[in-house]
């Protein structure tokens, strides 16, 4: 099953304008950043799923909570906090693979779109 990725913008800078002051150099590389560790992260996150290995896929979860928040990306807030708490309490597992389908979906047309505007 794969995720529908709607129209329109995904993602919003605004936090990461307000950090920078005005330092587009600061805003540029807080964007390589995202291109450069989500799909690291992405591929961990359906490594550990394969494996049935919970913890870790919480754990990385948890991780890349931080970069979708601060990149604005509301479609995904409450699904990656759902990723982690399932895999961290081992709970609804049937779940995980459409949460990670939707994260992944998300988060590649959220590289691209990044990888225009650089």
């Amino acid at each position: 099953m794969s995720y529908t990725v709607p129209e329109g913008k995904l993602y919003d800078l605004s936090m990461i304008h307000e950090i920078a002051h005005g330092n587009q150099d600061f805003v540029n590389k807080m964007m390589q950043l995202f291109i450069d560790t989500m799909p690291p992260a992405l591929f961990e996150l359906r490594q550990h799923y394969n494996d049935k290995n919970w913890a870790s896929l919480g754990a990385v979860a948890h991780k890349i909570k931080p970069s979708i928040d601060t990149m604005g990306i509301e479609l995904l807030r409450e699904d990656i906090r759902a990723v982690e708490k399932y895999g961290k309490e081992a709970i609804n597992l049937e779940m995980i693979p459409e949460l990670l389908d939707k994260v992944e979906a998300v988060v590649n047309k959220i590289i691209d779109e990044l990888k225009s505007a650089l």
